[in-house]
């Protein structure tokens, strides 16, 4: 902690310019090593993953995890290079033996998962899982907590436990929940927002993220408000 802490200071003194395409996480982007948004900060280099909760930043490296916290730079030791990383509703880091939570190492060969307090929901090619119970079969990339519910994304998105689903228009690579729905980026390069209702597309994207009521999406680091998605 205190090598990382003083690497950070001593970045944050040189002060450099950002550099690179932009990384959005949930309140921001991170161009190259440089945060920018709800968090500020000098990372020691450009993460490979990057993801926020309320209070701090995450930045996944191999073998190392950083968490950005009141402007303090804590370093986590990994067990191997992160596959995902999710900072909500807490924190689970993908690693090839399992998924990293605050409660151990899980051994559950997850697509992608989510820390809650009724256990690590995950999916993979069989289906959507809370812990070693299968919940839902078929075949899901992407999971998160959305108004209650429990939203799985392939090439269908399920809502766990209302049983309601819709088909996407591609599968699903990454998805952030945001107050006016989930915000997915699917195969083929597009970003959309799912609501129970129905799909909005949100144009071309390379990546994204979701804060509250707020979009980020690359390249371009654009932010978009939920009300000014056009709705369809």
């Amino acid at each position: 902690m205190g090598r990382a802490l003083l690497l950070l200071v001593l970045l944050a003194a040189c002060a450099p310019l950002p550099e690179g395409p932009g990384l959005p996480y949930p309140g921001g982007f991170v161009r190259g090593s440089v945060v920018e948004g709800r968090f500020q900060a000098i990372l020691p280099g450009a993460p490979l993953l990057v993801d926020a909760d309320a209070e701090a930043l995450y930045a996944a490296y191999p073998y190392q995890l950083l968490e950005v916290r009141a402007g303090k730079v804590q370093s986590l030791p990994l067990p191997g290079v992160p596959r995902f990383l999710r900072a909500r509703p807490g924190l689970a880091v993908g690693l090839e033996g399992g998924v990293l939570t605050p409660r151990g190492l899980l051994p559950y060969p997850a697509q992608d998962a989510l820390e809650t307090p009724e256990g690590l929901y995950w999916v993979d090619a069989e289906g959507l899982h809370l812990e070693g119970r299968l919940l839902l079969p078929g075949s899901f990339r992407q999971v998160v907590a959305w108004e209650g519910e429990v939203v799985a994304l392939g090439t269908e998105a399920h809502f766990f436990p209302s049983g309601r689903r819709l088909a996407l228009p591609a599968p699903a690579l990454k998805a952030q929940a945001a107050r006016c729905g989930v915000a997915f980026l699917a195969e083929g390069g597009l970003a959309h927002l799912l609501t129970p209702t129905g799909l909005t597309p949100l144009g071309p994207a390379e990546d994204l993220a979701a804060w509250e009521d707020s979009l980020y999406l690359s390249p371009g680091e654009r932010t978009l408000r939920c009300g000014e998605v056009p709705w369809s």
